[in-house]
């Protein structure tokens, strides 16, 4: 576990350092084996993390949880290089596995935690980089867009679960993830989608998505 957490936070360092460089100079592109091994640690980490307690332990004393929030926005769209492209997306989608299947487990502090990290923004801005064409990119959509209404929902009303953490309702989480998906047009990805003809019922969650942050500005 160790050293898949060292690896995606010196990835994720590297990739920000990468970032600030844009403005002066070309950044090198990631080669195609760093992505790969980032991928199957993530992948490590997503079939490790599921009901286990000390693992989920573990990804908060490593502090992973930023970096992997930070992953789920990995940018796309190198058309020099579809198999950079292709890469890149899998590391994305590991890392919103594990983003999900850590909130899916999760107990109050763990939401807390999630909120910290700006996991709502952070899957409602992915939206409008979703990858893939067509059916596959609907695919993405659709994920994003019921991860986040899954995690509204529970905040919402609580857990009441016999095989998971159960808690009561998290309303100043509920008010903290709204302002969250309202802070920089994250919000406008979502209404963007309550357009979507596609499959997966992306328009029935975008329009939930909606609906709970209006409801939210109304209540406060």
């Amino acid at each position: 576990m160790q050293d898949a957490a060292i690896a995606i936070i010196l990835f994720t360092d590297s990739y920000a350092y990468k970032k600030e460089r844009k403005q002066k100079e070309q950044p090198e592109s990631e080669s195609t084996d760093s992505l790969i091994e980032i991928a199957a640690n993530l992948e490590y980490i997503r079939d490790k993390i599921w009901n286990n307690k000390e693992f989920k332990q573990m990804i908060k004393n490593q502090n992973l949880l930023r970096p992997l929030a930070s992953l789920t926005i990995f940018k796309l769209n190198n058309h020099s290089n579809q198999e950079v492209d292709r890469l890149r997306f899998n590391v994305r989608q590991e890392s919103r596995w594990c983003l999900s299947r850590f909130h899916y487990n999760g107990d109050a502090q763990d939401f807390a935690d999630l909120v910290n990290v700006q996991y709502g923004k952070v899957t409602c801005i992915s939206l409008s980089t979703a990858g893939g064409i067509g059916e596959e990119k609907n695919e993405d959509i659709y994920i994003g867009l019921e991860n986040i209404c899954n995690f509204l929902r529970e905040q919402h009303e609580g857990r009441n679960s016999s095989w998971l953490p159960s808690f009561q309702p998290l309303p100043l989480l509920v008010r903290m993830t709204e302002e969250q998906i309202e802070e920089e047009g994250a919000i406008e990805e979502v209404e963007a989608q309550m357009k979507n003809k596609g499959y997966y019922d992306i328009k029935y969650y975008a329009n939930w998505v909606k609906a709970e942050t209006l409801n939210h500005f109304i209540q406060w």
